[in-house]
């Protein structure tokens, strides 16, 4: 007998599209974005420890320095903080000029399809035609396509269909399934 589907209703809040915003800008980072900062980063700083040991200079060389240094540090160590930082902004921006725009949504996830419902249209859509999916600990994304994206807060459902939703997903696009940590 299969099982009941998994219905979410919610209305976007201002954090619920700050949290979409930064799930989807991790979702886009490639690993090998991570490790050739985290390179860059790191050869900045023995740069600047090799030239300001075995480089004899005056003040401003040493000044360029230690600003190499700072510069490597904040590329190696605090780049996803300072992106996701930004992109939270921006979206809570962009959110408050925008607000009449975001509109309740109920979504279904069944056994065969993941449906879509606002005031405005329905749509119903097979697992199979989903580009990919994407969970952190905030939000589901969807991808309809390559640039078009659903997104369901988990705020808006309690542990066990958030738990069923992950399940669903996990079986229904496999390797298209994406969680936040696990790549």
């Amino acid at each position: 007998m299969p099982e009941s589907p998994v219905s979410v209703s919610c209305l976007t809040t201002k954090f619920d599209y700050a949290d979409y915003k930064a799930a989807a800008a991790k979702a886009a980072m490639r690993k090998s974005e991570k490790i050739t900062l985290k390179i860059t980063g790191t050869v900045l700083i023995l740069t600047a420890f090799l030239l300001r040991a075995f480089v004899y200079g005056n003040f401003y060389q040493n000044f360029i320095y230690a600003a190499m240094a700072a510069v490597g540090v904040i590329i190696g160590c605090f780049y996803d903080m300072i992106v996701l930082y930004a992109v939270r902004r921006h979206a809570l921006n962009y959110f408050t000029a925008n607000s009449e725009k975001f509109i309740a949504q109920t979504t279904e996830f069944s056994e065969e399809t993941i449906t879509f419902q606002t005031e405005r249209y329905t749509a119903a859509i097979p697992y199979e035609m989903l580009y990919k999916a994407y969970e952190d600990a905030r939000v589901f994304i969807i991808y309809t396509g390559i640039n078009e994206t659903k997104f369901i807060p988990k705020r808006a459902m309690n542990e066990s269909e958030c738990t069923r939703i992950h399940k669903i997903l996990e079986t229904k696009l496999q390797e298209k399934y994406q969680q936040e940590g696990a790549r």
